[in-house]
């Protein structure tokens, strides 16, 4: 019984902790970044931008990830 109180409190320190860093790393909230998401889609349905496909967005996830890498 007493191994398994300790092996919570570790996970749960350890869920702290990756929560703390989450939010340490986020340039804004997550609120903002769904506002900013969907004036985006406004302007590519209203022509203001050019549409975006999922390819480009594999893309640019596989640049950014060569980029954090360096």
């Amino acid at each position: 019984m007493c191994k398994k109180i300790k092996e919570s409190k570790v996970v749960e320190k350890e869920e702290l902790v990756m929560s703390v860093a989450a939010n340490l790393e986020r340039p804004c909230t997550i609120s903002e970044s769904i506002m900013q998401s969907c004036k985006e889609v406004k302007n590519m349905r209203e022509g203001r931008t050019s549409k975006r496909s999922l390819n480009d967005l594999f893309a640019n996830i596989e640049k950014w990830s060569k980029e954090v890498e360096k």
